[in-house]
């Protein structure tokens, strides 16, 4: 069996690179709906539900960014790498929901929570090269 080459840390900065500039483009793409009036602003009294589900999942999606930087020490050098990605898909998730919560309501406010936890999962979880170095 042909076993492939580990991946570089080139690669893994390429994809934390792409994973930001998603978010960002994405936050770019709804600011300029919402500008353009192309979206109905929905009270946020109505949408009580769903921002509390916003801020657990967010809460959650910490949580599980801080459990997946400890798991990291212990793991193989395979293990890191897939967990380093784990981690920062977790944080973009909660960005993203923010992102969707900004576009339902009009309000910044509820994208920084995601966005705050984004940054911890990029400053948390580091690049694979740099797991063992610590």
């Amino acid at each position: 069996m042909n076993q492939r080459p580990a991946p570089t840390a080139k690669t893994f900065f390429l994809i934390r690179a792409t994973m930001v500039a998603g978010v960002v483009a994405f936050m770019a793409g709804l600011w300029v709906a919402r500008g353009r009036g192309q979206a109905a602003v929905v009270p946020s009294a109505s949408l009580t539900t769903l921002t509390t589900v916003m801020y657990t999942s967010v809460g959650l999606a910490a949580a599980a960014i801080m459990l997946l930087r400890l798991r990291l020490a212990s793991s193989t050098d395979e293990m890191r790498r897939s967990l380093s990605v784990v981690g920062w898909a977790v944080g973009e998730f909660a960005a993203l929901f923010g992102g969707v919560m900004f576009f339902l309501t009009g309000e910044w406010r509820l994208v920084f929570p995601g966005a705050l936890v984004f940054a911890i999962a990029l400053a948390a979880v580091p690049l694979p090269r740099d797991v063992g170095r610590r």
